[in-house]
């Protein structure tokens, strides 16, 4: 559910602080609950979030493509949004795998650090998730 991934880290940390969190988001699902960022600063929680980019509501853009005539609407960004900044401004420590000279180390690392930290990486648009349930479908009825 797009939205759930920070808030339920957040609650996951909370409940087991000596352990850290890693929360798989794509950014559309970031944007609809970014301000818990302050949360994790203030209360300097082990969340790492791992940033799948891909510049879209991927999972509605998906949709669009192969159900609704191929005719995206409100579903792909036409502007990139620096998450590194933002995530800088609530005072989370933020990496980006893409200008990273070794992305494996840079992600080992930056899984270490004691507070919370944002990782970003992008990702194609264009690939898309399976298995998936179309619009208006039974579970039973997934693809992929």
């Amino acid at each position: 559910t797009m939205g759930f991934g920070l808030p339920t880290a957040i609650g996951a940390a909370l409940a087991a602080p000596e352990r850290t969190v890693v929360c798989f988001t794509g950014d559309g699902s970031l944007k609809m609950n970014i301000q818990e960022m302050a949360t994790l600063a203030e209360e300097e929680l082990k969340v790492k979030i791992v940033l799948m980019n891909n510049n879209s509501l991927g999972l509605v853009y998906q949709q669009q493509s192969m159900f609704y005539g191929q005719r995206p609407v409100a579903s792909k960004y036409k502007r990139a949004v620096n998450f590194l900044k933002i995530a800088e401004g609530f005072g989370l420590d933020a990496v980006d795998l893409d200008t990273a000279e070794d992305p494996a180390a840079t992600l080992a690392e930056a899984l270490q650090r004691p507070g919370p930290c944002l990782i970003h990486c992008s990702i194609d648009r264009e690939e898309f998730v399976y298995p998936m349930v179309p619009p208006g479908a039974a579970n039973t009825e997934m693809i992929g």
